[in-house]
């Protein structure tokens, strides 16, 4: 099956140009972040659909809202999504639900069993896979060797699947002093099913942050072609980049992505991953 590519879908500013891409050939999915704005309605657009969520701590031991819950599992059932994409995180910055600017976990053991617990809670009322995603990373794991092998174990343990951000792991890297490729080899590489590419930026704090007005380096492209070799059970890459950065970049990468990715022809959603 050829490998997706698709973009993150948070506002309606985007529909222009995600038009724009899937008229160019170069756009397979939304990556849809529910719950979206009231009456956005990104299925008009007629492009399938990813399901993704940052509105739900799934290592807080107070659980998710299921109103939350509910509102993601009927985007996801609406788009006939294979998979919900998920955080690991314990809490957000937003009032309003949404996890903003997220709140690491403890990368311990105790954790580990809650989060456990709420993917297959999570898994059980949505009826259908859950993808877990690292946020970015600033401090070292209290317990575990490192934040990806929390995440490797937990995927193992819950039997989840995995979203590999390329820019948030190059990120905690970079703000550990941590060799570029370390971590890769504390995930079970079947069960990585997705790959997300952003760009970054340095704070004036001197830690490495998101920066999805910028296109990814170079090294984030390279991790890419190499990961898209050695992953088995790779269906996805996802670009993120928000709707006021300049429409040029957002064409180019997605046009960088597909060569990369040896995406001749518009590949589809397989639901067989449930």
């Amino acid at each position: 099956m050829p490998v997706m590519l698709g973009v993150r879908w948070e506002h309606p500013d985007q529909n222009t140009r995600c038009l724009t891409a899937r008229s160019k050939n170069l756009l397979d999915y939304l990556e849809v972040n529910y719950p979206y704005p009231y009456d956005s309605k990104p299925e008009t657009l007629n492009i399938p659909i990813l399901a993704h969520t940052s509105s739900n701590p799934m290592c807080s031991v107070y659980g998710v809202d299921p109103a939350v819950a509910k509102m993601v599992r009927d985007g996801a059932d609406e788009a006939d999504s294979p998979w919900i994409g998920e955080h690991l995180t314990w809490l957000g910055t937003e009032p309003t639900g949404s996890l903003g600017y997220q709140i690491n976990p403890l990368f311990t053991d105790d954790v580990r069993d809650v989060t456990i617990n709420n993917i297959g809670k999570m898994r059980e009322f949505y009826g259908r896979q859950i993808a877990l995603e690292l946020s970015p990373i600033y401090i070292d794991s209290p317990t575990y060797e490192s934040e990806m092998h929390f995440l490797g174990d937990v995927a193992e343990s819950a039997d989840a699947l995995i979203i590999l951000d390329v820019t948030h792991w190059q990120i905690a890297n970079l703000n550990l002093g941590r060799p570029a490729d370390y971590g890769l080899d504390a995930l079970a590489p079947e069960r990585i099913v997705e790959l997300h590419v952003a760009g970054m930026r340095l704070g004036s704090d001197d830690c490495w942050h998101d920066a999805h007005h910028l296109i990814p380096s170079e090294q984030i492209f390279d991790f890419v072609d190499r990961l898209t070799d050695e992953l088995p059970a790779l269906k996805a890459v996802t670009l993120e980049h928000q709707a006021d950065a300049p429409e040029t970049d957002f064409i180019r990468c997605l046009q960088r992505l597909s060569g990369i990715i040896g995406r001749n022809e518009g590949a589809h959603i397989d639901n067989a991953v449930r």
